[in-house]
């Protein structure tokens, strides 16, 4: 008799880092049982996320902005600049744009809303695990409230002067597209949309891809 083989899917594991009891307790019993993800550590304090992060080396970190003595930002900065292999997430209630920006230039690849804390989370873990970023008019990630952005008329005006095939790159970046499906829509080399990127990030003075889609979606520029 033939061996019968099985697909075995690892659990992510979670380090979750907040100091509200509640909220941590929360997401615990939101994943406990679950076959796909385990929250295998919490921190109350930014020293303490840094430490566990660092000693665990878990697949996906969940940081709260605001907590205490060192601020959500600087331990996220201390784990990506230490550990880039560890994937650092903001799950916070502070959706002010400033504050997000700050977050992805210290290397948070993802920002969600605290509101987005359902059965939701788990596939926005598992994305971001997979490399996406929770931060697009994408379907896959609309359900998750994008925090609303003051339009800056002089950015929107910016944008609408790029080339046609720029406006495409920019509209696949912000639809969460990769540049392997940016490449295939535009029927070019994978290195062009890359190169492509690359030089719109320098017309628009953005420091990477996800800040780029950030100024985008400021300036009330949409996927289409």
């Amino acid at each position: 008799m033939g061996e019968v083989s099985a697909v075995v899917h690892q659990k992510l594991r979670v380090h979750l880092v907040d100091d509200d009891y509640l909220v941590r307790l929360g997401i615990e019993k939101l994943f406990e049982g679950s076959p796909l993800i385990d929250v295998e550590s919490v921190s109350s304090t930014g020293n303490s996320a840094i430490e566990e992060a660092l000693s665990l080396n878990p697949d996906v970190v969940l940081m709260e902005t605001m907590i205490r003595d060192v601020d959500g930002i600087r331990a996220v900065r201390e784990i990506t600049n230490q550990a880039p292999q560890v994937k650092v997430a903001m799950l916070s209630s502070n959706l002010s744009f400033d504050v997000m920006r700050e977050a992805y230039r210290a290397g948070a690849v993802s920002y969600l809303s605290k509101s987005a804390v359902s059965s939701d989370l788990g596939a926005a873990i598992r994305m971001i695990h997979h490399g996406e970023t929770i931060f697009s008019t994408s379907p896959e990630v609309g359900r998750f409230p994008i925090p609303v952005m003051t339009q800056d008329a002089s950015d929107h005006q910016v944008i609408n002067s790029l080339p046609a095939r720029d406006r495409s790159i920019l509209s696949g970046l912000t639809a969460g597209r990769t540049n392997a499906q940016i490449a295939l829509d535009l029927h070019v080399s994978e290195a062009t949309v890359k190169l492509q990127i690359t030089k719109i990030m320098a017309k628009l003075n953005v420091g990477g891809r996800v800040e780029l889609a950030v100024f985008a979606v400021r300036a009330g520029f949409h996927s289409i």
